[in-house]
């Protein structure tokens, strides 16, 4: 999915992320106190049904390498939903903001694959779930949001364990969620890839690109912790400051309903930089699969070694870039002619499972497109 660039920062131990996302908020005005806020999650439309190819109409994000990509399994654990005082205590410094003043604890564990009980934030066939609901400030003495002020809005994602109870769109005895608890893993995704590109071009010639499956299972588990601080909010109408997309914080209606959506974007996981805005791309996953039991499977733990400059498969041999799209859709990179990853001066990345790990943990946004604070992250537009 096409999103505004972020460019990260210097890494200092994979693991140990914190990030950038996005945030909601209503412009409401009113000086009356008042008003509760519902706190749903989402996957967006494309969790749910995939991304198709050929590329269709109205669909935002496409595979420019010619994979029709499915999901049957989207996890992730949500916790520490909060709202403080002061999201514009620092026009420069967007990890500012003031006191705590209301929380949802949490945990709660999401599968952002199966269709929730809320129309989601993009509408349409988007559905979210409902984490719970914040009917006053629960840290400040139960006073009522104040629907003239705009609060700072975050959350984290955390590893599975016995803790987390709250499960929305699967069973405590789902096998997929013991496995996540065992791995003490933060996102666990599980779906199907199948190559459906025609008239493909590649950046170098005399790659045999048949020789890779043309039908992936993929299983990508990890542990990716971040926490997301004082998030910008799409929904605000008020002018943000220079750098930021959107204004900060959420907004409450007075004497009515504010929802606010935790918002995951599954692109991240493939793109080719940890630059925000790239076109998701199969082919570094599709090279490195396994054949178990007849099928092709690739997993987290198949990633571990593989070089980023170029990246290979798995006989050694360099991956060319390939486009089976049109080149106003996807334009091929010809220099370098092989894949090679962008880490944007992150030297701890050292291969595409590192890779993987780390772009997962820009995935949480907030009602769509607004960015986050997190440490390890800054705004690059």
């Amino acid at each position: 999915m096409i999103r505004t660039a972020l460019r990260v920062g210097a890494l200092s131990l994979l693991g140990g992320f914190t990030t950038l996302a996005c945030s909601n908020a209503d412009d409401e005005t009113s000086s009356d106190n008042g008003g509760a806020i519902t706190i749903s999650a989402s996957g967006e439309e494309l969790a749910l049904e995939g991304y198709p190819f050929p590329p269709q109409p109205g669909v935002e994000a496409f595979f420019g390498d010619g994979w029709e990509v499915k999901f049957s399994k989207v996890l992730v654990v949500i916790s520490d939903v909060h709202l403080s005082e002061s999201p514009d205590s620092s026009p420069s410094d967007q990890s500012k903001v003031g006191k705590r003043v209301a929380s949802l604890p949490g945990p709660f564990a999401v599968n952002l694959a199966a269709p929730g009980d809320l129309v989601g934030k993009g509408g349409g066939g988007e559905r979210a779930w409902t984490l719970g609901r914040i009917e006053n400030q629960n840290l400040n003495g139960g006073d009522a949001f104040d629907s003239s002020q705009r609060y700072a809005f975050g959350y984290s994602l955390i590893d599975a364990s016995d803790s987390v109870t709250e499960l929305k769109g699967f069973a405590a005895d789902d096998s997929d969620w013991q496995e996540m608890k065992q791995n003490h893993w933060t996102h666990l995704l599980v779906g199907t890839a199948t190559f459906k590109g025609t008239e493909c071009k590649a950046s170098k010639d005399g790659y045999d690109f048949d020789a890779l499956p043309t039908r992936v299972k993929f299983r990508f588990g990890f542990e990716a912790d971040v926490s997301m601080e004082n998030c910008q909010n799409p929904e605000n109408t008020g002018a943000a400051f220079d750098g930021e997309e959107f204004q900060r914080g959420v907004q409450v209606k007075s004497g009515a309903e504010t929802t606010v959506q935790a918002t995951i974007h599954t692109d991240h996981l493939f793109w080719d930089t940890v630059d925000h805005g790239a076109i998701p791309l199969f082919n570094q996953f599709a090279a490195q699969a396994q054949e178990v039991d007849g099928e092709f499977v690739v997993t987290t733990e198949d990633l571990v070694g593989v070089p980023l400059a170029p990246v290979t498969d798995g006989q050694g041999h360099a991956l060319p870039w390939r486009s089976c799209v049109d080149a106003s859709e996807y334009t091929l990179p010809t220099l370098p002619s092989e894949v090679t990853f962008e880490t944007e001066g992150n030297d701890a990345i050292t291969d595409l499972h590192d890779f993987l790990i780390f772009n997962a943990s820009t995935m949480g946004h907030l009602n769509q497109d607004g960015l986050c604070y997190a440490p390890g992250f800054e705004h690059s537009h």
